[in-house]
């Protein structure tokens, strides 16, 4: 969606619109997952922002920079009372447009478009692809896609280069408490 999409999606008000329909100049998209389990996300879906990136597109060089957010950097959250600082994820709490301003502030990268997706959604994008080949980097055991953490519902993974399903291929990102880089 356009910045000024979201106004008639979610009723808040966006500033620095881009209005154009040709595209030839560079413009940045925001990618934010949301740690939602819910089966759709409606136009007032909140949550954590605990994945965000900033794709630059240029299409005269056909070059794209993507800059990875970690979820809990400290900044001034620009829709909380004197926009006191906090984990970037917790902006999220208050909509897209609240995380984009924040971003925007943090960053001074204007922000043209957005794209939010939550667990379900990455469960669905996976299943579109028929699952994807991935190296999991070690054995691990996850909450499953609606975070049941009972045994019977645990995704457990081994490190191989393997095809993962939806349901797998969700484990892996969300699985931060033993993988280190």
């Amino acid at each position: 969606l356009t910045k000024d999409e979201i106004s008639k999606y979610t009723g808040e008000e966006m500033v620095n619109f881009n209005t154009s329909d040709k595209i030839d100049k560079p413009f940045t998209v925001l990618v934010m997952g949301i740690d939602s389990t819910a089966s759709t996300l409606s136009k007032n879906a909140t949550g954590n922002g605990d994945s965000l990136m900033m794709v630059t597109f240029n299409p005269k060089t056909l070059n794209a920079t993507i800059f990875s957010i970690p979820r809990d950097t400290y900044v001034p959250i620009a829709c909380f009372e004197n926009q006191k600082e906090n984990k970037i994820t917790h902006a999220a709490w208050n909509g897209e447009s609240c995380m984009i301003k924040t971003i925007e502030n943090f960053t001074g990268i204007n922000i043209d478009y957005y794209v939010k997706i939550n667990f379900q959604g990455v469960v669905k994008l996976v299943e579109s692809l028929n699952g994807i080949s991935v190296d999991v980097p070690l054995d691990f055991c996850e909450s499953n896609s609606k975070r049941s953490t009972k045994n019977e519902n645990l995704i457990c993974l081994n490190k191989v280069v393997q095809s993962l399903n939806s349901v797998k291929a969700l484990a892996l990102p969300r699985h931060r408490k033993t993988i280190t880089t």
